[in-house]
């Protein structure tokens, strides 16, 4: 009976109660806060833990049909009492790590504005914040100056309106997506004062009024601009992009609005870019340099390892000036995207001037997925550049479709002695009798030629073969 006894007493004894504080603390942070929130209404025990959680993570991403009517429902209203309560019941010596608000439906800003002042109080390290309401957020300008968040993302309809008085010292990365700025000028304002700034992501992002975007921070290292970044109110304005980061190593671009883009230095320490630029018909008409702009931009990044053009930036490039092409003496992986056939004339330009590069990959294909037959108007030079014959050692072509526009460019590309392995990835069925009639053509049957009509013969999907087997 007394070995029963203990037996039970030890199964039923509520052994992780008797934790330290901190104990318990640490074991709610790696659980929503929500779940949390549950935990610690079984037992009073709990109650001082969770009231210290580093983290606090608030959804309430439901709408419910008081919210389509302009009212506020229960379920909000209940939200809302909840988040008062965590707030006010929280020691104001205990710092908060991570502060994330998801919001949608009707809200009462003044209770939102009070949180995010009581966040802000509390030394927080990260806030993320996402609200979708009836009308555009603004933030408070307590917000502005938290000398202590590292971390800031903002999403939806939140209105950026920056003050004179900004106080990021810390803030090491920032992410903006879908909100709206009052000026293209508060976002210089906003960076100037981010001394520490490593990481900047501006996406889909709205603009009231403006016309220079300019993008600055000595210690900047990854940064993003996403499109569509189109203003509000101003059409007919013209609008530059000015990027002044000299330590940049990380760079995606994709602008379809500002008639100028420049970048202010050469970029010594850049990686990895991706460039999709382009202007709408209207505006390019407009702007009949923009195809030297878009030469210049990659003047500046000219030191990158890892490049991808999308068909927009090929496009654009059509007609720039071929003297003026850069020498990308650190490239290694080059990835081209292409939606119209004379896009191609630039590819012998671009891989003459990548005399390093190993891998040369073609995300959407040879000749896009909307070209037709009768848009091919491109005549391959006859040499090839060197480094398809020295240095390259991967070509991978996706959504290979077997059309003769292919066959052309692949013939193209097996003018030389290249030892690269050939990937075909998607290949239609039609490619096999394409490589007959290209050897047909040639009068030659030669190792590289060989290996693409057995690699073809064999397979259909992800296919890989050595060119000289």
């Amino acid at each position: 009976m007394g070995s029963a006894y203990k037996f039970y007493k030890f199964t039923t004894e509520d052994r992780i109660s008797e934790l330290p504080d901190p104990i318990l603390t640490q074991i709610l942070s790696f659980i929503p806060t929500k779940s949390a929130i549950k935990t610690a209404l079984l037992s009073k025990r709990w109650k001082t833990p969770y009231l210290s959680l580093p983290n606090l993570d608030f959804v309430d991403d439901k709408w419910y049909p008081d919210d389509r009517f302009g009212g506020v429902s229960r379920h909000k209203i209940n939200f809302m009492n909840l988040v008062d309560r965590i707030l006010r019941l929280r020691g104001d010596n205990i710092d908060i790590d991570r502060f994330s608000l998801n919001c949608v439906g009707n809200y009462y800003t003044g209770r939102v504005d009070w949180w995010i002042r009581s966040v802000v109080g509390h030394n927080v390290k990260e806030i993320n914040l996402s609200f979708k309401f009836k009308e555009f957020y603004e933030l408070g300008l307590d917000f502005y100056v938290c000398e202590s968040v590292e971390v800031l993302r903002l999403s939806c309809k939140i209105l950026v309106d920056v003050p004179e008085n900004v106080g990021f010292s810390r803030l090491k990365a920032v992410e903006f997506i879908c909100v709206k700025f009052s000026s293209f000028e508060s976002v210089e304002k906003l960076l100037l004062n981010c001394p520490l700034l490593e990481d900047l992501v501006i996406q889909s992002c709205k603009w009231i009024s403006g016309c220079c975007l300019s993008i600055c921070g000595s210690m900047l290292k990854n940064l993003t601009l996403d499109s569509p970044i189109s203003p509000v109110h101003v059409e007919k304005v013209e609008r530059k992009i000015l990027i002044d980061t000299p330590a940049l190593q990380t760079l995606k671009i994709g602008e379809f609005i500002s008639e100028d883009i420049s970048i202010r230095e050469q970029l010594l320490f850049l990686t990895t870019a991706s460039i999709d630029v382009a202007l709408r018909l209207e505006r390019a008409m407009q702007s009949r340099s923009y195809d030297d702009i878009v030469l210049g931009l990659l003047n500046k990044i000219n030191h990158v390892k890892y490049l991808t053009l999308s068909e927009n930036t090929m496009g654009a490039l059509n007609y720039a000036s071929d003297d003026g092409f850069p020498t990308f003496h650190n490239l290694t992986v080059l990835e081209l995207l292409f939606d119209t056939l004379s896009c191609w004339t630039l590819v012998p330009y671009i891989l003459s001037n990548s005399p390093n590069l190993r891998s040369l990959v073609f995300p959407n294909g040879l000749v896009g997925m909307s070209s037709s037959e009768s848009s091919f108007m491109w005549s391959p030079p006859e040499l090839v550049p060197q480094c398809l014959s020295s240095h390259l050692k991967t070509i991978e072509i996706k959504e290979f479709l077997g059309t003769y526009e292919e066959l052309s460019l692949v013939k193209y590309l097996l003018k030389s002695e290249s030892k690269a392995v050939w990937g075909l990835v998607k290949a239609g069925p039609a490619s096999r009798e394409i490589v007959s009639w290209m050897v047909l053509r040639r009068n030659t049957y030669d190792t590289r030629t060989h290996a693409l009509y057995r690699m073809l013969s064999h397979f259909e999907i992800g296919l890989l073969c050595s060119s000289k087997c």
